[in-house]
């Protein structure tokens, strides 16, 4: 058998310059943006709300399931259509802003002629607090 020739890669010199920098677009964003809240700052203020936050938008009632599930622990938010007279689009917009933030999957479910927000994992005291910024008055499971 016959020995492999090595291939070498030049390391310096001929070598193009990059010409994409992936962090590019961060250019104008200052450094602290990203960062936790300092002490003087409240914690929600990060927390993008509507602009109705500021009037009470009805009672939610948080729920922490496991049956049926296969052992794995939900939060259900239940109560949208009852008290807080949301729109079908208003409900799944809530669904999916509750997931971009809290980092976990979730789905609206139809349950009689109320619909539910199930949002995996075991958080309701993140769920609670991220409902509150919203404008909703949260009972149930907070903890």
């Amino acid at each position: 058998m016959a020995k492999k020739e090595a291939r070498k890669i030049p390391v310096s010199g001929g070598a193009s310059a990059l010409k994409h920098n992936p962090f590019g677009a961060l250019a104008g964003v200052p450094a602290s943006a990203g960062a936790a809240p300092t002490p003087d700052e409240p914690a929600a203020a990060a927390l993008p709300t509507d602009a109705s936050a500021k009037q009470p938008r009805g009672r939610l009632i948080l729920r922490r399931e496991k049956k049926h599930r296969g052992g794995k622990t939900v939060v259900v938010v239940a109560g949208l259509r009852m008290h807080a007279e949301l729109d079908e689009a208003t409900i799944d917009g809530l669904a999916h802003a509750l997931k971009q933030h809290l980092g976990c999957g979730g789905t609206v479910e139809a349950c009689g002629g109320d619909r539910q927000i199930v949002l995996q994992g075991d958080q309701p005291a993140r769920v609670a607090e991220l409902l509150r910024a919203r404008g909703f008055r949260v009972e149930g499971v907070t903890s």
